[in-house]
C-alpha cells in the first residue's frame, strides 16, 4: 500500500507543476495543446489511481476486520 500512495503522491506532483507550466504559458500568451492534453490526461490518471487506491483501502480494512474476528 505504501508504494501505492508513494506512487500516487509522485502522480500528484507533476500534476501541480503540469498546472503550474500550463498557467504561466497561458499568462505570456502562449497556447500549447499538447501541453493541455498531457495535463488532462494527468488528471484523468490521476483520478484513476485515487479511485483504485480507495478501492484497495477498503478491502484491505474489510479483510483485517475479518482476520480479527477469526483472531478472537
Amino acid at each position: 500500500m505504501a508504494q501505492l500512495d508513494e506512487a500516487s503522491k509522485r502522480l500528484q506532483q507533476a500534476i501541480d507543476n503540469l498546472e503550474q507550466v500550463v498557467a504561466a504559458r497561458a499568462a505570456a500568451g502562449g497556447d500549447d495543446q499538447a501541453l493541455r492534453d498531457a495535463l488532462k490526461a494527468a488528471q484523468r490518471e490521476n483520478a484513476v489511481l485515487q479511485q483504485l487506491a480507495s478501492t484497495v483501502s477498503t478491502r484491505l480494512d474489510s479483510a483485517i476486520l475479518r482476520l480479527r474476528r477469526l483472531a478472537g
